[in-house]
């Protein structure tokens, strides 16, 4: 087991957010685009493993077991590379691979005898609910010598060919069937599903259910004739065809399905690929490393061979599984399969309604009977008592009945006040407004005095509404405060009435004759929190019905209150929501900014042009503030566009063109799914397009175009133009506004492409805005595309830009270094020599040259830029006595001074 203490985690750049692999617009790209899809994926988490530092002064065992579906040894050859590949790019750690049987996966992960499990989905699935395990990474299967990966498998039922009574699963009635084991998904779950969907039942319908521990069994167990058919997962077939252990024409696919994204033979429904998982006791830093080194992963990588993947990607949704397993009521759903009392009733209700109907005659012509007779012996008593003292029995029950009557009022006038109150639960806007309208009906009551309502806060009773009354009916509320009936309602969780007076001090004087307090819960099991107290002016105080209706009122004014409660934190976590939405959208932009800080600025100006522009058309504030926000956001898409291409510095070929153009359908789908942007991502998704149609993505033209983005391609367009960019010099103001002026109606709506003539004329751009290098890490991507591969000094292509964009500065003198007789030196000894001894000598003439400029041209000369001849002083002397001592190789070096003409003779060389 690991020792988390002596764990480094992965420091991840700030703001940097993994992309969900199974959104739409990676799902898209990856199908129109795959080699973009894979630059993009790989430089993401190229990324994330750049802030990722292990540390340890030594390894930590990381034991990860997996499903051994067919035998120990094959587990062990299939995933010990991957365990290798983990230990090669996780040095601080080590880790083992733990080959488990079917019954002993559960087992390992209960005694936490393994770090990170490699299992089927519905092991997955019901580990996840037993003991709260977690998604790592799920696997891509390799299926084919191609190379091809899929993220999704099923169950292939299978029969042998000349077995042609069985061409159907319907046809497996009375038969014998083979399977992997009660856990294996592909090889039971998957098939058993289909089955029943078929309208076999495995439990019933089969003469025989075998299950044989690996997939390979089961097929050799079918093809000997010891079952007429079998269940496996997908790829099993064509493996073992593949490893020459059996023929495909002798078996025969039942209910066969056609699906030209999945090319395996399979008879069921498709799932998810069988994920890595973390048990709950490993770091959430360890199972980032983990995830970023498998997605980090090589089709062609020996591990990825040696485990038939393709490499590994993000979690996917496991709720197919789900649904499978709850339709079978197994797992983590096997408490569906207890019978209940409904399904007892829906299957016999038309006998127990019968039984029933018996029984109430039976009980109501008994009790007819029985009351009849009771009331006979009755009305013989009372009739033999009324005859010995008929008027004073006339007396009493006029008295009797005036009590009822006054009663029957008193309680009607209970009913009216419960009805009211729970009126004004269901229309009360606010609590406070509830509570206090709820105690000012009450003691509309003309019994009840006072009422009031306290809720706990900080252990103590508050009050927090009281119903209208004197400044002597407000102090009576200290009676259940303190040690009173409200704080041992409270503390007891019961109502406590009080019906003498005696026992209530201060409420004499008063009139009150009795109070009862009640707890408020949000329902009827959970822990009161406020009371609500009553006081009447009833002499006999509260009788039984009384107390049990306002109980109920009681339980319904604390579940308003609670629901109350719940719909203030429900409303603070969606702003809580919709502020991480924005702080999200907000890392985005600043991880491309961290990329292009050209982009940034870019997109700044854009939105201040869009903002003037908009302001011209008479735009509402409102809309052209969502048009400024787009502007900000309409480059959010270049984040999935490779660095080789984004940062270019030059003019992009038409390849590079087409893979530009998908950063508006990128940053569409980025922020399509998320409400609060729908209307920008719309926006931005046409900010290409142009009036007379040829634009993208989607080729709108004129009216159909949103206003939004018409407004936005004029300000992109217009920044651009004004812009130094390395292949060509910005534009003046006055001379991009008249291109606009141009190109409207073509490129430009007419009357935007005005509107923007009006409102830019007076802006002054940036004095100095392009794509030079400005920080550390910009001028290492610059060095990417001017550098030497062989050398590791500048190429000539870099010595044609600083020409070109006159960036020499004060290197004021050149020295052009001429190596003589070297191609007799690659001759006689090899082009591999000849490279050495070619590095040799760029690395002498950048060390002797000191802060001089060093570019090699015609593949084996050297120009040297330097402020003074003294970094050329010696030269010859100092190569020839150094690395070309003895080489045969002579050195020439010919001096001049920088000015136009020997700018026109080194460009002849380049």
């Amino acid at each position: 087991m690991m020792g988390p203490s002596a764990i480094r985690v992965c420091a991840i750049p700030a703001g940097l957010r993994l992309p969900n692999m199974s959104s739409p617009w990676l799902f898209r790209l990856r199908s129109r685009f795959p080699a973009l899809a894979a630059v993009v994926w790989r430089r993401l988490l190229a990324l994330c493993l750049t802030g990722c530092v292990m540390a340890g002064a030594h390894a930590d065992e990381v034991r990860i077991g997996v499903l051994a579906l067919r035998g120990v040894e094959t587990a062990e050859r299939m995933w010990v590379p991957t365990a290798d590949y983990l230990q090669a790019r996780l040095p601080a750690h080590r880790f083992t691979i733990v080959p488990l049987g079917f019954d002993d996966v559960q087992l390992a992960v209960r005694q936490r005898s393994i770090d990170l499990v490699l299992a089927n989905p519905s092991y997955y699935v019901e580990l996840e609910a037993l003991y709260g395990i977690s998604p790592v990474v799920t696997m891509r299967n390799r299926h084919d010598s191609s190379g091809a990966g899929y993220g999704v498998f099923g169950g292939v039922v299978f029969t042998r060919a000349e077995h042609a009574e069985v061409r159907q699963m319907g046809d497996l009635r009375g038969r014998r069937l083979a399977a992997v084991h009660p856990g294996s998904f592909g090889g039971w779950h998957a098939g058993w599903r289909e089955l029943r969907r078929r309208g076999v039942d495995p439990e019933h319908d089969l003469a025989e259910l075998a299950f044989l521990g690996t997939h390979d069994e089961v097929v050799y167990a079918v093809l000997e004739g010891r079952f007429d058919a079998g269940t496996v997962r997908t790829e099993t077939l064509e493996r073992m065809a593949q490893e020459g252990r059996i023929e495909l024409s002798r078996l025969f696919v039942l209910n066969e399905r056609q699906n030209p994204a999945f090319p395996l033979r399979h008879s069921t429904a498709l799932y998810p690929e069988w994920p890595l998982a973390r048990l709950g006791n490993v770091p959430e830093e360890l199972a980032v490393q983990v995830a970023v080194a498998l997605m980090l992963m090589e089709p062609d990588d020996p591990a990825a061979l040696a485990g038939h993947t393709t490499g590994w990607t993000l979690p996917l949704n496991y709720q197919p599984v789900h649904e499978a397993l709850r339709e079978l009521r197994i797992g983590p759903y096997a408490h569906l399969r207890e019978v209940s009392l409904r399904e007892v009733l829906a299957q016999y209700w038309y006998w127990a309604a019968i039984a029933s109907l018996l029984l109430l005659l039976a009980f109501v012509t008994v009790a007819y009977i029985g009351r009849s007779n009771r009331r006979l012996r009755q009305h013989q008593g009372e009739l033999q008592v009324l005859n010995a003292s008929l008027e004073e029995r006339v007396v009493e029950r006029t008295q009797r009945v005036g009590l009822l009557l006054d009663r029957e009022r008193f309680l009607r006038g209970i009913v009216e006040m419960v009805a009211d109150v729970n009126e004004i639960l269901i229309t009360a806007s606010s609590r406070d407004e509830m509570l206090k309208a709820c105690c000012d009906r009450l003691v509309a009551n003309p019994d009840y005095r006072f009422c009031w309502v306290a809720l706990l806060a900080d252990g103590e009773l508050v009050p927090a509404a009281k119903s209208y009354g004197t400044a002597d009916f407000v102090r009576a509320m200290s009676a259940c405060q303190g040690d009173g009936p409200g704080a041992l309602a409270l503390r007891e969780n019961r109502t406590v009435t009080v019906n003498e007076l005696a026992k209530v001090d201060g409420l004499a004087a008063l009139g009150i004759h009795a109070v009862t307090s009640l707890p408020l819960r949000k329902d009827a099991f959970a822990a009161p929190f406020g009371t609500l107290c009553v006081f009447t002016a009833r002499g006999s105080g509260f009788d039984r019905e009384e107390v049990l209706m306002l109980e109920q009122l009681a339980g319904d004014i604390g579940f308003a209150t609670a629901a109350f409660d719940q719909r203030e934190e429900t409303a603070r976590l969606q702003r809580d929501r919709i502020t991480h939405y924005e702080k999200t959208i907000l890392s985005l932009v600043d991880l491309i900014e961290r990329r292009d800080t050209y982009t940034a600025g870019h997109t700044r100006r854009v939105a201040h042009y869009c903002g003037l522009i908009a302001a011209e058309l008479g735009l509402e504030a409102a809309q052209s503030e969502e048009l400024q926000q787009a502007a900000r956001l309409h480059d959010i898409g270049k984040i999935a566009i490779p660095d080789a291409v984004l940062l270019k510095p030059g003019p992009l070929t038409a390849l590079e063109y087409e893979l530009i153009k998908q950063h508006v359908v990128v940053g569409y789908e980025t922020l399509m799914h998320i409400d609060m942007y729908a209307a920008l991502a719309e926006i931005l998704r046409h900010h290409h397009e142009r009036h007379d149609g040829s634009g993208y993505p989607a080729g709108l033209a004129g009216e159909a175009i949103p206003l939004a983005a018409r407004i936005m391609a004029v300000a992109d367009a217009f920044d651009a133009m004004t812009t130094n960019r390395i292949y060509r010099p910005r534009k003046s103001v006055a001379v991009a506004l008249e291109e606009i002026g141009t190109l409207a109606g073509s490129h430009y709506h007419p009357e935007v492409a005005a509107a923007a003539r009006r409102a830019l004329q007076t802006v002054e751009p940036p004095p100095v805005v392009d794509q030079l290098p400005r920080t550390a890490l910009e001028r290492q991507r610059f060095a990417y595309f001017f550098n030497d591969q062989l050398t590791g000094v500048h190429n000539a292509s870099y010595l044609q830009f600083i020409f070109r964009n006159k960036q020499y500065g004060d290197l004021q003198v050149a020295a052009v270094c001429l190596l003589h007789d070297f191609g007799a030196y690659n001759l006689a000894h090899g082009w591999v020599a000849g490279n050495r001894l070619l590095a040799d000598v760029a690395a002498a003439l950048v060390e002797a040259s000191g802060d001089a400029l060093v570019c090699r041209v015609m593949g084996d000369d050297f120009v040297i830029l330097a402020a003074s001849a003294a970094a050329f002083e010696g030269l010859e002397t100092r190569l020839g006595e150094g690395v070309l001592a003895g080489s045969g190789v002579r050195l020439e070096v010919e001096r001049m001074s920088v000015d136009e003409a020997a700018i026109a003779r080194l460009q002849g060389l380049l």
